[in-house]
């Protein structure tokens, strides 16, 4: 049996009762935190955009768009939401896929669900069915697809959106193998865009494209049934390191991928890699009380791959920041605190900011393990004026899931975020809502508190 169909088939045939608890309480954990940073990206500009233009051209009114007053067509609120969800890149990541598993599905699913008149259990059901074939597949493609410059939001995420929709859609085999088939053409992203609106767009495309796909696969659209591992396929264009992923395949959901992978949630709004370099640097100003006059030199060390994703040394916007080792050191150094007001572009025009960055050099550290679990690991190391030294060795950051955040951490990020587009009483209440999602009986009835 081929990739596509086997996929097709795992999830057409797919039981709740399948789901260990652990796995479920993770999935609502992963959809808390992507609802609230999609509350709090939708006022950011690449969303405004979006949401301006999926009012004036889409279809009939039955799917939100978070944070707004609009509703609009399916496939229009998946790619404005997903938009908004990676607008801040504040998501999660997960590192077997190498990027930000959780908007892509769950945009895609919030629109299937409110066209399909779904309840919460159903959301759940699809969204730990979409995170577990992107991150299997991750397992397949990566290294080789992201180093060719792919990012693996948009191309990943294009599958596993279209596997929430399916089965939210209630597709069966064959429709869900054709759902898959028409997506693979539409994946797609570059590595090369980061830093721009385009980047958080891929997280948009992807969901809308994986809707899409499923859309037209429910009213009989067809498409290729070895899509994925064909000679012209999915794997063999984008790449991987193995033509051949039936035995990743095999083992979807033993154990679910949510768990043993699992979820990264995020506590700086930036690129994931900057994480580590971040966290380093505060813990050293709070240890030796640095001020930016008092450092002479910050080196940061990094992995092989790390170079090819911070991209932006001499950022001149807060986009561009978000992909700056030099710029998250020193706002670090500068501010002593990283947040949502770090990353614009007067933050990158800042004097004492700039000034600070022409201290930290980032080299490529060989003793830094480059496999995919710890490919965002650094050593930090700060010289002082006087010639003294100290380091932070490489480390799990905060927000991985071996050092996760607390409920009351993620909580508190939740209503930080949601209560940039709601009154602080519905974020609140959706926070409530959420908490007991498999218990919800209609979706809009969340959907409905997430707009102001």
């Amino acid at each position: 049996m081929g990739a596509t169909v086997r996929i097709a088939e795992f999830v057409a045939k797919s039981r709740w009762e399948e789901f260990p608890q652990e796995a479920i309480a993770q999935a609502k954990r992963a959809i808390q935190d992507s609802i609230g940073v999609t509350l709090a990206g939708s006022v950011e500009p690449p969303a405004r955009i979006i949401q301006r233009i999926a009012e004036a051209e889409g279809g009939a009114p039955l799917c939100t768009l978070l944070g707004t007053r609009v509703k609009t067509g399916g496939v229009w609120a998946a790619l404005a939401n997903g938009t908004a969800g990676h607008a801040l890149d504040f998501d999660d990541t997960n590192f077997a896929m190498m990027g930000h598993p959780s908007v892509p599905v769950l945009s895609a699913a919030l629109a299937a669900g409110e066209l399909a008149l779904a309840n919460g259990r159903a959301l759940l059901h699809a969204f730990l069915l979409g995170f577990e074939v992107e991150t299997a597949l991750g397992e397949v493609v990566h290294p080789v697809q992201y180093e060719r410059g792919f990012h693996a939001t948009g191309t990943l995420g294009t599958l596993g959106a279209a596997v929430a929709a399916a089965k939210l859609l209630e597709l069966d085999t064959a429709q869900t193998q054709h759902a898959l088939a028409i997506a693979a053409s539409q994946a797609s992203g570059l590595k090369e865009n980061f830093g721009t609106m385009t980047k958080p767009l891929h997280a948009g495309h992807a969901a809308r494209s994986g809707l899409l796909s499923a859309l037209l696969a429910r009213d009989g659209f067809t498409a290729s049934a070895t899509a994925i591992e064909g000679p012209q396929g999915y794997l063999k264009v984008l790449g991987s390191r193995a033509d051949d992923p039936t035995a990743t395949l095999e083992r979807l959901g033993s154990p679910w991928k949510i768990l043993s992978s699992g979820v990264a949630v995020k506590p700086y709004p930036s690129c994931a890699c900057t994480h580590s370099i971040i966290d380093a640097v505060l813990e050293l100003r709070e240890a030796h009380r640095l001020l930016p006059e008092t450092v002479r030199e910050i080196t940061v060390g990094v992995t092989h791959m790390v170079p090819k994703i911070l991209i932006h040394h001499d950022p001149r916007t807060g986009l561009e920041g978000k992909f700056s080792a030099e710029f998250c050191a020193a706002a670090a150094l500068v501010d002593g605190q990283v947040g949502i007001a770090t990353f614009t572009d007067a933050k990158t025009a800042d004097p004492r900011i700039r000034a600070a960055m022409g201290k930290v050099s980032v080299v490529v550290d060989p003793s830094i393990p480059g496999d995919l679990e710890h490919h965002m690991w650094t050593r930090v190391t700060a010289t002082l004026a006087d010639g003294k030294r100290d380091e932070i060795p490489p480390r799990e950051v905060q927000g991985h899931p071996v050092v996760p955040l607390s409920r009351e951490r993620l909580l508190a990020k939740f209503l930080d975020c949601a209560e940039l587009a709601l009154p602080k009483e519905r974020a609140e209440s959706a926070a409530e809502m959420l908490d007991s999602l498999e218990g919800c009986p209609d979706l809009r009835s969340l959907t409905a508190i997430l707009r102001p």
